[in-house]
């Protein structure tokens, strides 16, 4: 075990010692409780229709005799994934998606940023994944379990808890263990009248307090990348954090952490569950905790940016730092669109597939000839009459004469 790790240790070990001394112990280390995480049945299931596509395409014809019975998956003890949540009422959207996979074994945790404009597959106009929490609030629904399913979607499995965190909590929370030390990369200037938060830092390394700590991680429009730049900042700010967290000065604030979190958070996990857990991401040793990006690339449909998943790639990621089961996740149980050889597709139906067609541009109205009319028949919606082109003069043929009492007849050459 090398320097730092047994540093860690140490600090874990004497910050059960230091509130053990000040009579806490009982309501915090004695207190605390593993949660139960979801048995296998339930997390490979995003809802009942979509458990029964995934049976109907697997179950062999009636008349048909399995070769052999699937085997069932498993779950290692001591793993659990939490889906993270920071919403921001201000814009009515969820800027910030994280899914962590934690080896409380291991003591292991990797942690996976999904971008805000990452095309999801649905059948509505903005198909970003950051518009279906209140998307779905705003019409009378659950939001954190759309966002869940969607979130699904993406995994092959619904996470064990989720924590949906607003700005003001996070702010709390900065300042319960006393600020962070952090090297902002970029100059920081933002300010937004009309939901009265502002954002003024210089680049370098500085202490923050709640707000400014705040303002680094909602800023983005200094990045060349954008949103992708912000969530590489976002990632070196958790890490600065982790690393500060066991210092001695936050040994006792702890606790507080603690009911701060368990008060301000929307989650299923109660306070109990809460300190355990967090005592088990603090085990983790900071090169034991890694953070990643969900492959994608970038895309315009319907004059929107989105983010669209690397699907190979991505499978290779979830399989090797995401899967809580025993099994391989396939992408046949994933239902996300993706793009191959500039056509897009879906692991599953591809739904408003219209979306994904180009959009013909408007047709221009083609002048007529010199010295030629539209006929009759033109709608007035800029869509051009059919022109019919003047005969060419031609000899004047010679008169025939007529039968007395009988009309001309004058044939008009085509």
């Amino acid at each position: 075990m090398d320097r730092n790790k047994i540093i860690r240790r140490t600090l874990i070990i004497l910050a059960a010692v230091i509130l053990a001394a000040g009579g806490v112990i009982g309501t915090y280390f004695l207190w605390e409780k593993p949660p139960e995480a979801r048995p296998v049945s339930q997390i490979k299931q995003e809802s009942e229709q979509a458990a029964a596509d995934i049976a109907a395409r697997q179950t062999p014809e009636p008349t048909a005799e399995p070769e052999e019975e699937l085997e069932i998956a498993q779950r290692p003890d001591g793993v659990y994934t939490l889906l993270l949540v920071g919403n921001d009422e201000g814009n009515g959207n969820t800027d910030t998606l994280m899914v962590a996979m934690l080896d409380t074994g291991k003591h292991e945790m990797n942690v996976l940023s999904i971008p805000r404009d990452t095309l999801i597959n649905a059948d509505w106009t903005v198909r970003k994944i950051n518009t279906v929490y209140w998307g779905t609030q705003n019409a009378g629904g659950d939001g954190i379990d759309a966002l869940e399913m969607h979130i699904a979607r993406f995994l092959g499995y619904r996470t064990d808890f989720y924590a949906v965190m607003d700005l003001d909590t996070l702010i709390e929370a900065v300042d319960t263990i006393g600020g962070v030390w952090f090297d902002v990369p970029v100059n920081m200037d933002y300010d937004d009248y009309a939901k009265g938060y502002y954002i003024h830092l210089q680049p370098g390394y500085q202490h923050l307090d709640g707000v400014q700590a705040m303002g680094v991680v909602r800023f983005r429009s200094g990045y060349i990348t954008g949103d992708l730049g912000r969530i590489d900042m976002q990632h070196q700010f958790l890490e600065a954090v982790d690393r500060q967290m066991l210092q001695l000065g936050n040994i006792p604030n702890l606790p507080k952490l603690v009911k701060l979190l368990a008060s301000g958070l929307d989650t299923n996990l109660d306070a109990p569950n809460i300190a355990w857990l967090l005592r088990q991401v603090l085990a983790c040793d900071s090169e034991d905790i890694h953070f990643y990006t969900l492959p994608c690339s970038v895309d315009s449909l319907y004059g929107y940016s989105y983010v669209v998943l690397d699907l190979w790639p991505w499978m290779d990621l979830l399989n090797e730092s995401f899967n809580p089961l025993d099994q391989q996740i396939y992408s046949s149980q994933l239902d996300v669109v993706y793009k191959q050889g500039g056509e897009y597709f879906a692991t599953q139906e591809l739904r408003g597939e219209y979306y994904y067609k180009p959009v013909p541009a408007p047709a221009s109205p083609t002048p007529a000839p010199e010295g030629t009319e539209p006929t009759e028949g033109d709608d007035g919606a800029g869509i051009p009459a059919t022109v019919i082109p003047e005969p060419e003069p031609s000899p004047e043929p010679t008169p025939t004469p007529e039968p007395e009492g009988q009309a001309a007849v004058v044939t008009e050459e085509p």
